[in-house]
């Protein structure tokens, strides 16, 4: 008889893949027992069974690598535990490269796996054909091997976890499906199924290719699509070593590894559909898809020469399987952003069995602490906006990112689809003077301007692209002359109402209570002291202030804010991000350009650093607020969409005596790293305290209204943990820097870049870094001691580290 469904459960999960069943295990195990999985099929009867099962434990960022690491850790313990054995095999992989700039990428990721302490070296190409003779070794320039990679048996492994739950008291049901999430008053009550409602205080969406459309029944974006992917598997190989690693040529789009005497091979299409465009079927449980040999000819006509033992050996499996990709390459791991009560975990993008375990451990994690046990603002739900989450959007950008999965990995690299959504009102123009456009949330907003002769568009590269010249002008004359860029793009949130002040003093860690007319740099924390986010506050009335926030992290900023307005507040909120453009104007002459325009006076008396006045450019009516993320002298220049290009006609003729320059994003960033200027999700996020990064000085915690977190500020102030925020250039001009380049002290690795350009001041590659202090230290001045070096493509550059930033550490220019 099957067992009854209970009334009430603490957690409810959705699904019954890897996914579901990692975060019921991993609840029930630090006793949460009273979790409720419900599978609409059966286990594993969705995506996870025919997974290929490979578990590699270096991914493409710092918490998708833990993910993995960890799950390396289960593997290796789960059977004693559960008396389920994982299927779990050691035989690490090679990666080879077949290019020099494949080449350069691999050793970068060698690099980075030093940050974790994962092994990894580089192989000869007579070492990898000693040790995997079935490959073609033509035009294999080397590679690079991880002993510690292997594959699971995906089944297998959720078993184990499933097992695991139950020992520790988790309840698991299958042929159970939700209709529906139960919402009310904006927090989760439970779940309705085909069987009974069950009340929960959390539901967690674990539901694979469906998590789309049951959050979307809640307003709950989870942009991810359903793709089709392939795998063959052969007839028995006589003597076929079971000891192969694992092989991957991204080049040639294909993984291969040993499968109980067969050979498994897969594909990261260099095309791709999306599968179930219309939904998918009430039926589907442990399905495949028809197998279309046009959709995988080219990439298997490339397996087959590179090992051609393919050519003489048969077939036993075709498969074509649905797998979930994200928009942007990032898991959605977190609470939904409008109920509480509401967590995701979905989107991994074909890496489930490695990072599963790890995803749903740092889920339970986040339910059992309140918060998030490290560093996942990558993979925030609310990172999404709404037109993010539509069909129309994912079913044309998802399959870009399974085709991007074996593709370079470029610095800077852009989408394709989908492009031209969102223009500012200067687009046409900086269009038809040369802009080179990059996309970010479907803003179109200039990397780079192309110099007569030149075609605006990116060709990448490790070392220096093509728009590395054009970049070091742009740079040149911000430093020596005047640049304008478009930052129209930026958030604009305006906070308003009669306790508008009152709130803000509540949310931010800098003074509100300050005059109309002024701005400040801020913070915002959460209760442990972790930096949700860094803003701009400007004051444009006794009730009226305007909040300006990064592209990326606006509708996150957005939710923040809303959240925190308490019962009672007389506190309104509006994105106006779209009702202005916005000109940046800066360097040593950008005074000399806009006095020239505006009448005014600029002087620093009347005009002061941190301050906003209306005045006229033209015909058109502006407010402008001195403010500089290049460090130099500087302005931002506020106008509605009508008289856009007016304005931006009036400045660029002015400014073309002053040897005015149009900027993009590539020279900005370089010019904001020589100065030091920080970037949310890049060089902090809410696991970092003030005093780490150097921000102390924007938090009043002795104003009269104590800011969120400010007992926790100060508690981590005194207690002076690190790792500390510092500043770092190569003394060799050669090389460049990324990020994720690992630091290293008296050749042991003690931190890693956050964020490099070269700048073109400086004369060489410049970023930031995270530093742990030195055994024994307990000062971040203990940092300026020792010999330093940055690891770039396996080799020691020599590098300086400096605790103030290198270009006008006491800001002299920006306040001139």
């Amino acid at each position: 008889m099957a067992k009854q469904l209970p009334s009430h459960a603490q957690v409810v999960i959705i699904g019954g893949g890897i996914h579901g069943c990692s975060v019921a295990y991993h609840l029930a195990k630090e006793g949460w027992n009273d979790v409720v999985l419900l599978e609409r099929k059966q286990l594993t009867s969705g995506t996870t069974w025919h997974a290929a099962g490979l578990v590699g434990q270096l991914q493409g960022s710092h918490s998708t690598t833990a993910f993995a690491k960890y799950g390396i850790e289960l593997l290796e313990e789960i059977e004693a535990e559960t008396g389920q054995n994982p299927g779990y095999r050691r035989s690490g992989s090679i990666s080879i490269a077949v290019n020099d700039e494949r080449y350069a990428e691999l050793k970068r990721k060698a690099d980075f796996a030093r940050l974790f302490g994962i092994e990894a070296h580089a192989m000869s190409t007579a070492e990898i054909s000693e040790r995997w003779p079935l490959m073609n070794p033509e035009g294999v320039l080397g590679g690079i091997y991880m002993p510690s990679d292997g594959s699971a048996n995906p089944i297998d492994l959720t078993t184990a976890l499933a097992k695991g739950a139950r020992k520790y008291g988790a309840s698991i049901f299958e042929h159970v499906k939700v209709d529906e999430v139960l919402v009310e008053g904006g927090k989760v009550r439970g779940v309705r199924t085909d069987q009974g409602t069950i009340t929960a205080d959390f539901v967690v969406n674990c539901g694979g290719m469906w998590a789309r459309d049951l959050g979307r029944q809640n307003d709950v974006g989870v942009p991810i699509h359903a793709c089709e992917h392939y795998y063959l598997v052969t007839e028995s190989i006589p003597d076929l070593p079971s000891d192969l690693p694992v092989l991957r040529s991204y080049c040639d789009g294909t993984y291969w590894k040993e499968d109980a005497g067969k050979l498994l091979f897969g594909f990261a299409h260099f095309q791709a559909k999306p599968w179930a465009t219309k939904g998918i079927s009430e039926d589907f449980c442990f399905d495949s898809l028809p197998f279309v040999e046009d959709d995988v000819m080219e990439v298997l006509e490339l397996a087959m020469n590179r090992v051609p033992l393919l050519q003489e050996t048969g077939i036993r499996t075709f498969f074509n399987g649905p797998e979930s990709y994200s928009y942007d390459g990032r898991f959605t791991l977190g609470p939904a952003p409008d109920i509480d009560g509401y967590f995701v975990l979905a989107g991994v993008n074909s890496t489930g069995i490695q990072s599963g375990p790890g995803a749903g451990k740092a889920l339970a994690d986040w339910i059992m602490k309140g918060h998030a046990p490290m560093d996942l603002s990558e993979m925030d739900p609310a990172r999404c906006e709404e037109f993010q989450a539509r069909d129309p959007y994912l079913q044309e950008r998802c399959p870009e990112t399974l085709v991007l999965t074996y593709a370079m990995h470029w610095p800077n690299r852009q989408r394709e689809t989908l492009r031209n959504l969102r223009r500012t009102p200067f687009h046409h123009a900086l269009k038809a003077r040369g802009a080179c456009f990059a996309e970010l949330q479907g803003w179109e907003r200039p990397g780079w301007f192309a110099t007569e002769g030149m075609t605006p568009e990116y060709e990448y590269s490790f070392g220096r692209q093509n728009w590395f010249d054009c970049a070091m002008a742009e740079q040149k004359a911000a430093r020596e002359a005047v640049a304008m860029i478009d930052y129209s793009m930026l958030g604009k949130l305006m906070v308003e109402g009669a306790d508008a002040e009152a709130f803000l003093q509540r949310v931010c860690t800098n003074d509100m209570a300050m005059p109309v007319g002024r701005v400040a740099y801020t913070l915002m924390l959460n209760e442990r002291g972790g930096i949700e986010s860094d803003v701009t506050v400007a004051r444009h009335g006794d009730n009226s202030y305007m909040v300006m926030s990064s592209i990326s992290h606006t509708r996150r900023d957005y939710l923040h804010l809303r959240r925190n307005i308490a019962a009672g507040e007389d506190v309104r909120l509006r994105d106006t991000t779209s009702a202005f453009g916005v000109l940046g104007l800066m360097g040593p002459k950008s005074r000399d350009v806009l006095a020239e325009v505006s009448g005014i006076d600029l002087s620093n008396a009347a005009f002061p650093f941190n301050s906003l006045q209306s005045f006229h450019i033209g015909h058109a009516k502006v407010t402008a607020q001195r403010l500089s993320y290049s460090g130099e002298l500087g302005w931002e220049i506020f106008v509605t969409p009508d008289f856009a290009e007016h304005v931006f006609e009036v400045l660029e003729a002015a400014g073309q005596k002053h040897g005015l320059r149009l900027i993009g994003g590539e020279a900005l960033n370089a010019l904001r790293l020589e100065k030091g200027f920080l970037h949310w999700g890049h060089d902090m996020a809410y696991t970092e305290a003030p005093h780490q990064i150097g921000l102390g000085f924007v938090c009043k915690p002795n104003k009269a209204i104590p800011f969120i977190g400010r007992d926790a500020y100060l508690a981590r102030k005194a207690e002076n943990k690190g790792p500390f925020l510092c500043f770092v250039k190569l003394d060799d001009p050669a090389p460049l820097l990324h990020h994720n380049e690992p630091l290293l002290r008296d050749g042991n690795v003690a931190g890693y870049v956050t964020a490099g350009a070269y700048g073109n001041t400086v004369g060489s590659a410049v970023g930031l870094c995270f530093l742990s202090l030195p055994d024994g230290a307990t000062s971040k001045q203990d940092l300026a001691n020792g010999t330093y070096t940055v690891l770039v493509e396996g080799q020691e550059s020599p590098a300086t580290v400096s605790l103030a930033p290198f270009y006008d550490p006491k800001s002299q220019r920006m306040l001139a």
